[in-house]
């Protein structure tokens, strides 16, 4: 496989005012593992919004299939320790950097376990709850996994334990998420019947579920990326009500053909 890495001048360059996603990445990985991983994504919607990487506050040995690939690049961190999701923790450490940041953040985009906590915080603007992350507008969720994740222990009826350990969350719940969301999945993914159970936590008449030939990854496939970022962009668009230039994903198809390449699973 190769390792797509962004571009040497990416740390040197000044921040544009485009709109911000907070990404959040999955477990036993890093905010600078997550900016490889998802760097298709990120090219495809260069020109729309601007990539907010962040840490999670737990160390942790390195995912299934993150090794070798990313050797050396530890230390590898989740979101939730033993005892489940740390509200003192998390919630300070992602108000801040959002903070020092100083964007203009308009969405939250997760993959696997860092799915689960974006969709939390979108349960958390919805709820109205002290300390929500309202700047969020829409969720963008990737092989998620399950179930949610609250910082809040009131959220969700679920158990630190049970957080930890993924048991199932009612998704009959009546916190079911109306916030506008796309959850993208893997017809190979080991993980996909987790994903199908948080897409459920989402309205039906809110969501878009987008499957494509993948294992617990990123799209690959140039037309599956644009496909993706088509979607980014319409949420964003409907939502803040933006004119912006949506480039015809199946054209892009026609050119680029249905090539799939192995991307690099991370840990649930």
């Amino acid at each position: 496989m190769t390792v797509l890495a962004p571009s040497p001048s990416a740390k040197s360059r000044p921040k544009s005012n485009l709109p911000c996603l907070l990404c959040l990445h999955g477990g036993g990985t890093s905010a600078q593992i997550f900016a490889i991983q998802v760097g298709r994504l990120q090219r495809a919607l260069a020109k729309h919004f601007r990539f907010v990487f962040v840490d999670g506050p737990f160390e942790c040995p390195a995912g299934p299939g993150v090794l070798p690939f990313f050797e050396g690049m530890g230390p590898y961190r989740r979101w939730i320790n033993e005892d489940g999701c740390d509200e003192d923790k998390v919630r300070p450490l992602l108000k801040k950097k959002m903070a020092d940041d100083g964007g203009n953040f308009v969405g939250v985009l997760g993959f696997s376990q860092g799915a689960r906590l974006a969709l939390g915080l979108l349960h958390e603007k919805q709820e109205n709850r002290a300390e929500a992350f309202n700047e969020f507008g829409f969720g963008v969720f990737i092989c998620g996994t399950y179930p949610p994740l609250g910082l809040s222990s009131s959220l969700f009826p679920i158990t630190p334990t049970a957080q930890f350990e993924s048991q199932y969350w009612d998704t009959k719940h009546e916190s079911i998420l109306n916030i506008p969301t796309v959850h993208v999945m893997g017809s190979r993914d080991p993980f996909l019947h987790k994903s199908r159970l948080l897409s459920q936590c989402s309205d039906p008449a809110s969501t878009t579920i987008m499957e494509f030939a993948m294992g617990h990854a990123f799209p690959a496939a140039p037309a599956d990326t644009q496909r993706v970022a088509n979607k980014v962009i319409a949420l964003y668009q409907n939502h803040h009500r933006h004119e912006v230039d949506v480039p015809r994903a199946e054209q892009l198809e026609k050119e680029v053909g249905q090539v799939v390449i192995t991307a690099v699973p991370i840990q649930a």
